[in-house]
């Protein structure tokens, strides 16, 4: 078998956060979950496969989705299983791969070049890892391999769920030339609308000469970088973040969002898991930063101090809600959220009096054995419901 100049493999656990819930409750097996708030003002976060025939969708408020789908389940996100599972697959990736890129808490990159001696077979390594993240988890893992990210990343998405597939190197403008623009990254729905206006609807139509003075009008001067990924042509690297001394969540929606609620709601959630993670560990966080990226893959980020260290997210909210309102922009739709803790030192004095402190404690523990949508302690308020 010929050895690939590069090789990527892409892994998406299938609807991690409603599979987590059929995890932690087998009778939901088969049935239409979702993972999210309660109407009327409740959001979804996550649907099963099962529920997205009837067109139920992550960030569609939940009173939508109930009209769409009466029998829906809905259950509470239960961060602390997340993250547990996480780690799970963390040790899989850990042991398998020399270096993995975690985009997300479901989805990550691999560099699996060096290891085509060990594994000359690609798809051979692929089901190894889909037996080893099943085997630890329970969960199932589309898995794609490719000579670059985006070729991997679209390959996966095609295949899912509990996918697999190979796209060998000479094969990856073959492999995405028939499918819909919408499926490149970068191309969100106002480039797809665009783009059916002059008649480009696959991606072998980005690289069609007929087309090339509208895609440069489009495009300007971003149409060669556009033309390169339609190639098949990827060369971002995969980077492995192995900062310690941080704690991060983010996390790629099913479709775009331009609801701030829901995005208010999904920081709100990881905010409570890292706050909690932190309070663990006996740590405080002096410092904290929103990452979005929006329709067009544009990354935008604020980092900002906190007035002091800080591990209970009552008190941190109010200043990472505000710098979120800072970042979003009118009418621009984001892919993806996500919020990371850093300057993380020792709690060495109290933060809080001796009984919030108990109170705290006791909530933490709450937590870890319900999750992190138990109720709040009431001197200090959940402010992610407030108006």
């Amino acid at each position: 078998m010929a050895r690939w100049p590069r090789q990527v493999l892409f892994g998406d656990i299938d609807a991690m956060y409603a599979s987590a819930a059929i995890l932690a409750d087998p009778s939901l097996a088969g049935k239409p979950v979702a993972v999210g708030g309660p109407p009327p003002r409740g959001i979804i976060a996550a649907a099963s496969y099962a529920v997205r025939r009837f067109g139920v969708r992550s960030a569609m408020p939940t009173i939508r989705a109930l009209h769409l789908c009466p029998d829906l389940v809905l259950v509470p996100p239960n961060r602390p299983l997340y993250t547990a599972l996480h780690r799970q697959m963390q040790e899989v990736t850990d042991h398998l791969f020399p270096a993995t890129e975690w985009t997300s808490i479901d989805e990550f990159y691999a560099d699996t070049t060096s290891l085509q001696t060990r594994h000359p077979d690609p798809e051979q390594l692929a089901r190894a890892l889909k037996v080893e993240i099943r085997s630890a988890t329970g969960l199932t893992c589309t898995v794609a391999l490719a000579t670059g990210k985006t070729v991997a990343k679209v390959a996966a998405d095609t295949h899912k769920p509990d996918g697999l597939a190979v796209i060998s190197p000479g094969e990856e403008a073959s492999f995405l030339a028939p499918l819909a623009v919408s499926a490149l990254p970068g191309i969100g729905p106002k480039s797809v609308e665009n783009l059916g206006r002059i008649g480009v609807v696959r991606i072998a139509d980005l690289l069609d000469p007929r087309f090339e003075s509208a895609l440069r009008h489009l495009f300007g001067n971003r149409l060669p970088a556009v033309q390169e990924i339609a190639r098949g042509i990827d060369p971002d690297p995969v980077v492995a973040d192995r900062d310690a001394k941080s704690l991060s969540h983010e996390t790629t929606f099913d479709e775009d969002t331009d609801d701030v609620s829901f995005l208010e709601e999904m920081l709100r959630g990881f905010l409570s898991e890292l706050s909690h993670e932190l309070r663990l560990q006996g740590l405080a966080s002096r410092v904290f930063t929103i990452k979005l990226k929006d329709s067009h893959f544009k990354i935008t980020t604020r980092q900002q101090q906190f007035s002091g260290p800080l591990n209970y997210d009552p008190v941190m909210w109010p200043a990472i809600r505000m710098a979120l309102g800072s970042l979003i922009f009118p009418h621009i739709r984001y892919r993806l959220i996500g919020l990371g803790l850093s300057g993380l030192v020792p709690v060495t004095t109290h933060l809080f009096d001796h009984r919030r402190e108990k109170a705290i404690a006791a909530l933490d523990t709450l937590m870890t054995k319900h999750g992190t949508h138990v109720l709040r302690l009431g001197g200090l308020p959940d402010k992610s419901h407030e108006s």
